[in-house]
């Protein structure tokens, strides 16, 4: 039996938006493989990339896939100035 992978849009208009569509997500696909698509992010808030990077490191652990997809070029530019590469998530699995 397959299981589909739980997909979630990131609407994330400025760095002042509520990240509790993507914990409520989160809590609810635990154990699925999930899809988080960046392409309504203009830019990433530090504290939604600590939740992605815990996000992730959980999926990980459990071998459960767990991708971030369809960056942009502006949240791209958040990550670098967060400290990380700009490719640090790819559009492909990472589990």
């Amino acid at each position: 039996m397959s299981v589909e992978t739980q997909k979630f849009t990131l609407d994330l208009p400025n760095a002042f938006a509520e990240l509790d569509p993507l914990i409520d997500f989160l809590r609810g696909a635990q154990s699925k493989a999930v899809e988080i698509d960046c392409s309504n992010t203009k830019v990433m808030p530090s504290r939604c990339l600590q939740l992605l990077l815990s996000a992730e490191q959980q999926w990980r652990s459990e071998e459960v896939g767990f991708a971030v997809t369809n960056i942009t070029e502006t949240c791209r530019k958040s990550l670098t100035m967060l400290g990380l590469e700009p490719t640090r998530f790819v559009d492909e699995e990472t589990a």
